[in-house]
């Protein structure tokens, strides 16, 4: 059994909403502590090297993933159809999969989990996303949208993680394209904050090279994990 906190699993309000940037910012930030990079089920894959979640934090961390870890390492479920990992291929082993998570968990001090979409993305007929973070006691960190429709996605994605009684590190909105106006990212943090209770920590812009994020995205980071890592 995982220690509280000792496992971050990084989730979304939906899919395509940042999780594999906000991951490699977040592995960026642990850099110099013992911490690993896991995603544990990669769907819409066919090339663990070349297209998943993992090569893109390998081609864009200084010296590659860490521990000389390669993508195909962080993956115990690869699926080529996008979908759903219940939906996309022989069923996936729940057990295994938890015991992928905490097999790094036992060597390493720190283990950043992406998952697949949302929170209560199905794994299995009655396991989720949020089941497996559970299982792990992983600290949660919601990615979301930073315009239009991301309170009531952050906020049922909160009140989910709150009835099952998870560990929440809060949320980082993202906005890639810088299409969202300053009011409206003020306004949807403070609305997301008022109604869950939980900390919006920032919003992440554009990241012009992956490779060299703003150092004000990386601060916004270092500060939201200092519950985890002090």
């Amino acid at each position: 059994m995982t220690r509280p906190g000792k496992v971050i699993f990084i989730t979304g309000t939906d899919t395509d909403v940042g999780k594999t940037v906000l991951s490699l910012l977040v592995m960026r930030a642990l850099a110099g502590r013992d911490a690993v990079y896991l995603k544990p089920v990669q769907t819409g894959c066919v090339d663990p090297g070349a297209d998943s979640d993992p090569a893109f934090l390998h081609r864009h961390l200084p010296g590659g993933l860490p521990a000389g870890m390669k993508p195909a390492d962080c993956i115990h479920s690869l699926r080529p159809l996008p979908k759903a990992p219940l939906f996309a291929g022989d069923p996936v082993d729940f057990k295994a999969l938890v015991d992928f998570i905490t097999g790094y968990a036992a060597r390493h001090d720190t283990v950043v989990v992406e998952g697949a979409g949302g929170i209560l993305v199905p794994i299995t007929v009655d396991k989720t996303m949020l089941d497996l973070a559970l299982t792990t006691r992983s600290s949660i960190l919601v990615a979301g949208r930073a315009g239009l429709g991301t309170i009531n996605h952050s906020l049922l994605t909160f009140e989910a993680i709150a009835a099952r009684g998870a560990g929440c590190l809060g949320a980082v909105l993202l906005d890639p394209t810088e299409a969202v106006a300053e009011t409206d990212r003020i306004e949807n943090c403070k609305a997301i904050e008022l109604f869950s209770g939980r900390r919006v920590h920032g919003v992440i812009g554009r990241i012009q090279d992956p490779s060299h994020p703003d150092p004000r995205h990386m601060a916004c980071v270092r500060r939201l994990l200092s519950p985890v890592t002090d």
